[in-house]
């Protein structure tokens, strides 16, 4: 309801004392579980007063006071409208809290909101119903909720008897008990039926259609945490206090929960209960003759929303540019849509985000539905489902909130494993190198191969194209890989909408990119090739170099191994670049000599600045093989050793 900004809200004024008094009066009668009563009158059906939210009792504070809570003096009055259209009204604090709304002009049902359900109420208002966490992320943005994503359905006895229309509470834990539970937002009920019809509906599924079957949207969602509702007022921490059992639920308590704590954690299946729902956690689509053991079991319909953010975080981040479609489907599901699977997911839970446990359990069926949706286009050839392209103005790509992915997270892991490694190896190295040459013994190249450098080349923007990776979004304060090079480009391609209609090859020259390219006034329509875009980018940036941890300014040289031929038929090996890799190169020579058998100098690089006082080392003969080898021992990475025969040394 409040997933955008509303359309309007007018100045919000003071109530009169009168009309606050009978504005009260209208919600303790349509909330008499405020007062400790059911809706039918009856007086307090919460077993002594044990099991009000907060742990207080209904003899703990009087109407008067609980009045002043739920509807202050000062209470003021707004209208609103939605970004859909509908008007509505709002009771705020003087502090400008939403506590209470209506939707519709005149209309009489007051609905709390997440502000009110954080006051110290001892009664809840409205039923709550315990979700899963983490929540699906569509509902944080307006989605209806489906019944896969409650929780407490083998327990019928913690689920309210709600009918179709009923307004309901969403509470849910860090850890999916039922203490510590928070409100995390306001629904109503949209099964016909209500819940009972809504879980009978969950059983057959799972019994007779093997989880095939979609249930139907099981509530609307008015209001939730972190919508532009919540964003109105304080944003006060909402309080945690324990699962009270409903005053009406679809099943009375086991015998276990009735002599226990109210809130405990027993997981007794319920004996009242049909033979079918005993024992039936119901945490995923299974078949019947499948058990599920495991009551922290995803459910099918997480399985898919993470697998959508997932798709749309791949779409979203530019890792998937329209150049590189048309792509199988399942190219795109292996190697984009599961290395974008969010690191927030628990490490023991990641398995389990799989196409074979999601609600569509076929990719080809998840993939024609994503087609009816706009977001892809595809085509069936010989039986395999070809992604076409996407679209990047999708309303799904446009409202994605970027998140860190589970390749992001291990790629991190593993390049610190790397440093961590190489820094402990080569302190082993060096230790061993001293003892074998303090006990005489000669150290070979070919003992072994040491544990390879760890080489990170990095950029950030700088000169005549700053603006451009401002607008790319690229921070200019800390430096990035490669690989973020493209990222940022392809996504600002994307976003501006410059990529060639009909050839990809190309881009369209916008005035920002233009000018980063030199280009000062691009004409409408100028093109460029897209290799030549990322050629001029990548010229005008500032480069750096990691070495094992240490930051380098510049352009990494590799090292270069040149064979002369001198007086007739002798040959001398020429390497130069050592320095680059913190190699020693007195002590690289002295290996030479041992390793070669033959002489090894050591002299001023020709052509080089003498305030540089860079050095190369000749090996007498052609020794390019035998240096490659001791280079690799030291770790030197292959791709960072260059092979010039007869060639001329760069200046």
């Amino acid at each position: 309801m409040f997933k955008k900004p509303l359309a309007h809200q007018s100045n919000a004024t003071p109530l009169r004392s009168s009309v606050r008094r009978q504005l009260l009066n209208s919600i303790f009668e349509q909330y008499p579980s405020l007062l400790g009563k059911d809706h039918s009158g009856d007086k307090d059906k919460f077993e002594n007063g044990d099991y009000n939210v907060n742990g207080e009792t209904t003899e703990g504070i009087s109407e008067k006071d609980l009045g002043k809570i739920i509807l202050p003096e000062g209470v003021r009055i707004a209208n609103f409208e939605t970004s859909v259209g509908i008007e509505g009204t709002f009771w705020l604090t003087p502090d400008g809290n939403p506590l209470w709304m209506t939707f519709g002009r005149n209309s009489k049902e007051y609905i709390p909101t997440l502000y009110l359900l954080s006051l110290p109420i001892p009664n809840p208002p409205i039923p709550l119903i315990q979700l899963h966490n983490p929540i699906p992320p569509p509902l944080l943005t307006g989605a209806p909720l489906f019944i896969p994503a409650v929780r407490n359905l083998s327990k019928s006895w913690l689920i309210p008897d709600l009918k179709e229309g009923d307004l309901v509470s969403f509470v849910t834990s860090p850890n999916n008990s039922i203490e510590n539970v928070n409100y995390i937002g306001v629904g109503r009920i949209v099964t016909k039926g209500g819940t009972k019809q809504a879980l009978e509906n969950r059983i057959n599924n799972l019994t007779n259609d093997n989880g095939e079957k979609e249930e139907g949207k099981f509530c609307d969602i008015l209001c939730i945490i972190d919508d532009h509702l919540w964003e109105l007022g304080s944003k006060p921490t909402l309080p945690s206090f324990q699962l009270p059992i409903p005053v009406k639920a679809l099943a009375p308590p086991p015998a276990e929960a009735q002599s226990d704590p109210p809130n405990s954690s027993s997981s007794s299946s319920n004996p009242t209960e049909p033979p079918q729902i005993q024992n039936l956690t119901i945490n995923e689509k299974a078949g019947p003759s499948q058990s599920i053991s495991s009551p922290e079991a995803l459910s099918s319909t997480e399985v898919s929303t993470l697998l959508s953010v997932s798709l749309h975080q791949a779409l979203f981040s530019g890792s998937l540019q329209q150049s590189i479609f048309p792509l199988p489907a399942s190219l795109l599901y292996s190697s984009h849509v599961l290395p974008n699977r969010p690191a927030y997911i628990p490490k023991d839970k990641r398995d389990e985000i799989v196409i074979a446990k999601s609600e569509w359990k076929k990719l080809t069926k998840w993939m024609k539905e994503v087609s009816k949706e706009g977001l892809l286009k595809i085509k069936e050839s010989k039986g395999e489902v070809i992604v076409q392209s996407y679209d990047p103005q999708h309303p799904s790509l446009q409202n994605h909130a970027g998140f860190t992915t589970i390749a992001e997270e291990e790629a991190k892991a593993a390049k610190k494993a790397a440093r961590e490694a190489k820094q402990d190896g080569e302190a082993n190295n060096v230790n061993k190198g001293q003892a074998a040459s303090g006990s005489g013994n000669t150290v070979t190249a070919n003992k072994g191969k040491s544990k390879e450098m760890v080489i990170e080349e990095l950029w950030k923007p700088s000169g005549a194209a700053t603006s451009f990776w401002d607008a790319a979004g690229v921070d200019k304060t800390i430096l990035h890989p490669p690989s973020d090079m493209k990222t940022y480009i392809d996504g600002y391609l994307a976003k501006h909408s410059l990529i060639h209609p009909t050839d990809h090859r190309y881009v369209l020259l916008d005035e920002e990119l233009g000018r980063a390219v030199g280009v000062k006034k691009p004409e409408p329509g100028q093109k460029m090739s897209r290799d030549e875009v990322m050629k001029k980018l990548k010229s005008g940036i500032s480069w750096s170099v990691v070495l094992d941890g240490v930051v380098k300014k510049g352009n990494l040289q590799p090292i270069t191994m040149t064979v002369k031929t001198r007086q007739g038929r002798k040959t001398v090996t020429h390497i130069y670049g050592l320095e680059t890799f913190n190699i020693d190169i007195d002590a690289f020579a002295e290996e030479m000599r041992k390793i070669c058998a033959g002489s090894a100098s050591v002299q001023p690089l020709q052509g080089s600045s003498p305030k540089l006082n860079l050095q190369e080392i000749l090996v007498q003969g052609s020794q390019v093989k035998l240096v490659t080898e001791a280079l690799l021992a030291k770790g030197i990475p292959k791709k960072w050793m260059k092979e010039s025969e007869d060639s001329k040394k760069k200046k």
